[in-house]
């Protein structure tokens, strides 16, 4: 499907800009504070990435939201408590392919979230993000402010572009058949 090819040559290029973009001042402490989430959201390409590297069943790994636009990666209680499917005793075990979003925290590119969190910013030029964990030890990153507007645009469109196809998919119920063609064709 050329749209879905599309949404993973877009993937790779925010997820690259990020990477080069991102510096990291101190390294995350692996809390498990982030993975403690009930929804973690997760694109097309990054739905093809996490089954092709764990080989499961979609809906093994995946739930779809009661609002058939997201899909969200299913969770586990532990001590009461929900976290990510792949969070095992304070390690990602899809560390190297995660989501965007958990990639790139503690930075958030997300315009509501930066307006109800603003970074600390320095001379109008640089962000600084620190982990929202309550331990004392948290992780710091910082970013350009212009690498981060481009980004944060360039992410936006993104997410339009793949809720638009994931919407069509998800009524006609072929999403999972789409994401599951992608990964035999191998051309994720």
């Amino acid at each position: 499907m050329i749209e879905v090819e599309e949404l993973i040559k877009l993937d790779k290029e925010i997820y690259d800009r990020a990477k080069k973009s991102i510096m990291v001042i101190k390294q995350c402490q692996q809390c498990g504070w982030c993975c403690n989430n009930k929804r973690i959201l997760v694109t097309i390409p990054e739905m093809i990435r996490i089954l092709k590297h764990i080989g499961k069943h979609f809906f093994k790994l995946f739930r779809m939201e009661n609002n058939s636009l997201s899909v969200s990666i299913k969770t586990k209680k532990i001590n009461g408590k929900h976290y990510c499917t792949f969070y095992d005793n304070g390690k990602c075990l899809i560390h190297h392919i995660k989501p965007f979003q958990c990639f790139t925290y503690p930075v958030i590119f997300h315009p509501i979230v930066f307006r109800i969190n603003p970074p600390f910013c320095i001379e109008n030029r640089v962000y600084v993000f620190k982990c929202q964990s309550p331990n004392e030890s948290k992780a710091i990153s910082s970013i350009y402010v212009n690498d981060f507007k481009e980004i944060t645009s360039m992410r936006l469109d993104f997410l339009v572009k793949n809720y638009e196809i994931q919407r069509k998919l998800i009524v006609k119920k072929k999403l999972r058949k789409v994401v599951k063609e992608m990964i035999s064709n191998e051309r994720a």
